[in-house]
């Protein structure tokens, strides 16, 4: 029969929080006893220990193929900034150790503010998106939104009633509806998507005026609001500034603020398009939860990472095949 002497180091490092302990294997119960290890202790010590001597036994006895915890967590870490996102259904194949072993990982790194975690996995601590004014915006990712407009051409059918928000990607998707489109219906509050649109004969164009926000070249404010709320449409299409599963959608103009919720409050259903430099960053104000609910539609630069623990989540996510 062998029996184990467990000598107990527990050693909460300041920073990392890890625990190390120390294993010793006798053949024998006489050398157990000669050592003056009363069965009962190691009972007790086991108990109190049970997880963390479970790891460092696999560590020891594995033939050199485990890791320490802390070596361990870096990895964590050094993905997080490299990709953006970690699954842990990934972590567990990749380091060869059990889904509670990579849970109290995530929890630990969680502590220090190196992570958030989420279901399925953990996401980076989101930075805060820059803003721009438009005339910047419009100058940015030409490429992606014209892409991802693109994709979110196959959510609309001819004849359907839109909801479109403002803003520079709103540009580039009004583009596309008036190449794609001979017939559909269109609720705006944006003069750039109204001036685009005001060409195609087919178009029946709502334009909700109130005050002009020069900035956005948009209509605001209540007289805006109020005409907003008397429609309702199949689907409202918004371009947020940010996204992120800890913190929701978000967007940073005040003024805009209320228009964009009453969409999402009168129409069937929500698409958020955005490029993929916008995942997984915040902004000043929060316009929804990221949850089932909603649609995002993005370019094919979207991290895989990103993309499976959204989809993980329930999240429809649509977006272009990535170029190999």
């Amino acid at each position: 029969m062998l029996f184990f002497s467990y000598e107990i180091a527990v050693l909460r490092q300041r920073t990392s929080g890890i625990f190390s302990v120390h294993v010793c294997a006798f053949r024998k119960k006489e050398d157990v006893e000669k050592q003056g290890i009363m069965l009962y202790y190691v009972d007790l010590y086991v108990i109190m220990c049970k997880d963390l001597v479970k790891e460092m036994k696999h560590v020891e006895l594995s033939g050199g193929k485990g890791m320490l915890a802390i070596e361990r967590q870096e990895q964590i870490v050094s993905q997080i900034r490299r990709n953006g996102a970690v699954r842990i259904h990934e972590l567990t194949k990749q380091f060869g150790v059990s889904v509670e072993t990579i849970r109290r990982d995530l929890l630990e790194l969680e502590r220090q503010d190196c992570l958030h975690r989420v279901h399925g996995g953990a996401v980076g601590i989101a930075v805060a998106k820059q803003y721009h004014r438009l005339e910047e915006r419009t100058e940015e990712n030409p490429q992606k939104k014209e892409e991802l407009s693109g994709y979110a051409a196959g959510l609309i059918r001819e004849g359907d009633v839109l909801m479109v928000d403002s803003g520079s990607t709103a540009i580039a998707f009004a583009k596309m509806l008036a190449e794609e489109f001979e017939r559909l219906t269109v609720i705006t509050y944006s003069l750039h998507v109204f001036e685009i649109l005001k060409k195609k004969e087919g178009f029946t164009l709502y334009l909700c005026a109130g005050a002009y926000l020069r900035d956005e070249n948009a209509f605001c404010g209540q007289w805006a609001l109020q005409m907003l709320e008397q429609f309702h449409a199949k689907t409202a299409f918004l371009f947020p500034s940010a996204i992120s599963l800890q913190n929701g959608i978000m967007d940073y103009d005040q003024e805009l603020y209320h228009l964009q919720r009453a969409m999402m409050k009168h129409a069937d259903r929500s698409v958020f398009l955005a490029d993929s430099d916008k995942f997984e960053k915040s902004a000043l104000l929060k316009l929804a939860d990221v949850n089932e609910a909603v649609t995002f539609v993005t370019d094919s630069g979207l991290r895989k990472e990103i993309l499976e623990l959204y989809q993980e989540n329930g999240i429809e996510m649509i977006r272009g095949e990535q170029k190999k």
